[in-house]
């Protein structure tokens, strides 16, 4: 998904070229026409269809982004969640391997910083 996501950005690029293209062809068109009386062979498409068509492009565009990054984020949020889960598994089973002598001698708040010396194995 974060490949997804990064790859409209050059089609974005892509998109705004053929847009700045089409601006530039229109006024160019309509300079030399100005200029002189010559007969210029006109596109088919006005000026205003080739940028409904280019909105179009970008709304899809859009909408590729805004699937891709939510998807991109809710997977990394879900990996996350499951390597917390392994860690918190993890950190109870050694604080239950602790002899019980340990939890009487040291306070609470030192459990954490004490099981980070041990092997969590």
């Amino acid at each position: 998904m974060s490949m997804a996501n990064g790859a409209v950005l050059p089609l974005m690029v892509i998109v705004f070229g053929d847009m700045t293209n089409s601006f530039a062809q229109d006024a160019f068109i309509e300079n030399m026409k100005n200029l002189t009386n010559i007969t210029l062979p006109q596109s088919n498409e006005t000026l205003g269809e080739k940028m409904t068509q280019h909105a179009i492009y970008y709304s899809i565009m859009g909408f590729v982004v805004l699937v891709a990054a939510y998807m991109q984020v809710a997977f990394w949020t879900l990996a996350a969640g499951r390597q917390v889960k392994k860690l918190r598994k993890k950190f109870f089973h050694s604080i239950m391997k602790q002899d019980i002598g340990w939890f009487d001698v040291n306070e609470t708040g030192q459990l954490n910083t004490r099981l980070t010396e041990y092997d969590i194995e």
